[in-house]
């Protein structure tokens, strides 16, 4: 498939050494990537530049995406299966670019063989991983020194109040319900009255991947990796555990949490958190497809399953994910 980032994919091939290498577009999210073949050697070209506005614009920092890459290096020497970024052939790993003249940057990782993660590879071997591999990603990032001028979006409450602001034209529109969104709204405000009692420490608040779905777990002999930090950001672990959690086969989350606790001690109150967490990011994904045409009709169904299904209980402190006594998924 050819793509209009084919000559800028040139260009970036060749800062980093690479030209000829034979490349293929992947996709356009909030990165552009590419999978590319050099001799018997595959990387990941990506150009960081989002499909939507609401995606973040901290791809357009070089000094963004060189603290992304300096946590990878560190995970990647804590031994966590983790791709790590190379360097230019100006001894830089960020390659500034010009896309219709305006900067654009672009980096080049290590490619993680393998196939995507998916249901049919879901098993409890592969949820205890999940946590596993969660747990020891938040214990290292409780621990790492930070290195001087390291700077990460933030995923916080600012950031969730923002990306339910720009669900409002959708209420106009006609395409959400007032009486949907003022469920999402008062969920929202509930969690950050429990987050306001949540004790601020590194093992609650940090480093986190921001993104933890199937979709950036690789899959090979049985054994998981986990890919694609562009999403990486200061906030609450509990928020990447809540995205697993959501997207794990309802009878295996238990052992997902057991595994994760191995690791990582969870804080007081931590059903109602991830709970609420999840409610967020559901609000955070609403807000990525307000504007993608091809989103619609996910945006229409899913608003008021969430709404009503999910906020609403929260809402009244019922659990949806969790028995009422709090002691089981």
């Amino acid at each position: 498939m050819n793509s209009v980032f084919d000559p800028l994919a040139a260009q970036a091939l060749a800062a980093y050494g690479k030209a000829g290498a034979v490349f293929t577009f992947i996709q356009h999210s909030e990165n552009v990537t590419y999978r590319v073949q050099d001799g018997r050697k595959t990387f990941l070209l990506r150009m960081h530049t989002p499909r939507a506005p609401e995606m973040g614009q901290h791809g357009a920092d070089p000094a963004m995406i060189e603290s992304e890459l300096l946590w990878l290096d560190a995970l990647k020497r804590a031994r966590l299966p983790v791709p790590t970024g190379l360097h230019n052939r100006a001894g830089e790993r960020v390659t500034r670019l010009e896309w219709d003249k305006t900067p654009l940057n672009a980096s080049l990782l290590t490619w993680l063989e393998g196939m995507d993660y998916t249901r049919e590879f879901e098993s409890e071997e592969t949820a205890a991983q999940v946590g596993d591999l969660l747990g020891r990603l938040h214990k290292h990032a409780s621990r790492w020194r930070l290195p001087p001028n390291f700077i990460r979006p933030v995923r916080d409450m600012g950031f969730f109040r923002a990306a339910l602001e720009n669900l409002r034209p959708a209420v106009a529109d006609g395409r959400i319900k007032y009486s949907d969104l003022r469920q999402l709204e008062d969920a929202l405000e509930t969690l950050a009255f429990h987050l306001g009692h949540l004790r601020k420490t590194r093992q609650t608040c940090g480093l986190i991947h921001g993104d933890p779905y199937k979709g950036n777990f690789i899959y090979k002999d049985g054994q998981l990796a986990l890919i694609d930090f562009s999403l990486s950001a200061f906030g609450y672990p509990l928020f990447d555990l809540a995205l697993a959690l959501s997207d794990t086969r309802e009878d295996l989350r238990l052992l997902l949490l057991a595994e994760y606790q191995n690791q990582m001690k969870l804080p007081a109150h931590w059903q109602t958190l991830l709970e609420g967490l999840y409610l967020a990011s559901m609000v955070g994904t609403f807000s990525f497809w307000i504007n993608s045409a091809e989103a619609q009709e996910e945006l229409i169904r899913r608003v008021p399953l969430i709404a009503q299904e999910y906020a609403a209980k929260f809402n009244y402190d019922e659990r949806f994910w969790f028995d009422q006594n709090q002691e089981k998924v």
